[in-house]
């Protein structure tokens, strides 16, 4: 089944209002296509969750999309605190977001009991820490500690996370949905398959014949898939393993921009709402920048250590 459409459309008919939603991105792959498509159609009350939160997570809370965060972290990488997530939870513009908190390990295994049909699962990195002591919106359902049936110790127990819609970026699909990554993978593969369905952007879209070839980088299966969208640069400022850097420059430009009401504003005019898609947004980039800083950001190719698959 043929399930290619534009981000427009896959975001317009598998994200509403309310949902909860998993956005994939650990350290690369960033789906900022899909992120900027969100904030252009004025979704509102999502509750968005991923491990290792950074400026689209600050650009969605700044936007006014964002109801509720489960999270680990948020910040701006080498350029300090998100200053959207901040101005929300100290100032309350545009609202003030409810936030959960977990750490770097159990908000991903969370994640997996999710993916694997567990109702929860235990950790033992949040025993004996200060987030135990502040419960948000989960309340009295944010953990439960027991005594081990084995032998007695504290164990702690953890919800499983099942969102409504997951959304991933990755090198390549095809276009039933098999989706495959190569680089950091963080909580990427746990958290779409926790989601109870998909949208998959792609750098691009490869036959069915080629994902066979190299099964064990397929992350989510065609089942799970609703939408794909080929959309090469969707992770930009963001970098994609074997397509492109991350853009240093550009993170500081959303830093400076952020660090303001009105320059925030500015910036979601520029960048979002008067982009109509990935490609004006290339084009809108090539302009500002100069094609040479586009090409620059561009990968070298290289083969990996050559695999026999005979059998």
């Amino acid at each position: 089944m043929n399930k290619v459409m534009t981000m427009k459309e896959a975001i317009s008919a598998h994200v509403h209002d309310n949902d909860f939603v998993y956005i994939g991105g650990y350290i690369c792959r960033t789906p900022f296509s899909a992120i900027h498509e969100i904030i252009r159609q004025k979704k509102t009350g999502l509750t968005i969750t991923r491990g290792n939160a950074a400026d689209d997570f600050d650009m969605m809370i700044g936007a006014g999309v964002v109801r509720r965060f489960i999270s680990t972290f948020i910040s701006l990488g080498l350029y300090g605190l998100a200053r959207c997530y901040r101005r929300s939870l100290e100032k309350g513009i545009p609202h003030k977001i409810e936030v959960e908190e977990y750490t770097n390990l159990s908000l991903p295994m969370m994640l997996m009991a999710g993916a694997m049909g567990m109702p929860f699962v235990p950790v033992k990195d949040l025993l004996g820490t200060d987030l135990l002591n502040i419960k948000g919106f989960l309340g009295e359902n944010k953990f439960k500690l027991i005594d081990s049936p084995f032998d007695g110790k504290p164990v702690l127990l953890v919800p499983a996370l099942n969102p409504d819609v997951g959304i991933i970026h990755v090198q390549q699909a095809d276009e039933n949905g098999n989706a495959q990554i190569w680089g950091i993978g963080g909580d990427c593969k746990v958290g779409a398959n926790a989601a109870k369905k998909v949208i998959v952007s792609c750098e691009r879209i490869v036959s069915r014949e080629v994902i066979g070839k190299d099964p064990s980088r397929t992350i989510v299966p065609d089942f799970k898939v609703v939408a794909v969208v080929e959309e090469p640069f969707a992770s930009h400022p963001g970098y994609t393993p074997g397509f492109y850097d991350i853009d240093f420059g550009f993170g500081y430009l959303y830093k400076e921009a952020s660090g303001t009401v009105d320059g925030f504003q500015d910036f979601l005019k520029e960048w979002v709402f008067d982009i109509p898609d990935r490609a004006a947004y290339t084009q809108h980039y090539i302009e500002r920048f100069g094609y040479a800083g586009y090409r620059k950001l561009q990968a070298k190719f290289d083969y990996g250590y050559p695999v026999s698959y005979e059998y």
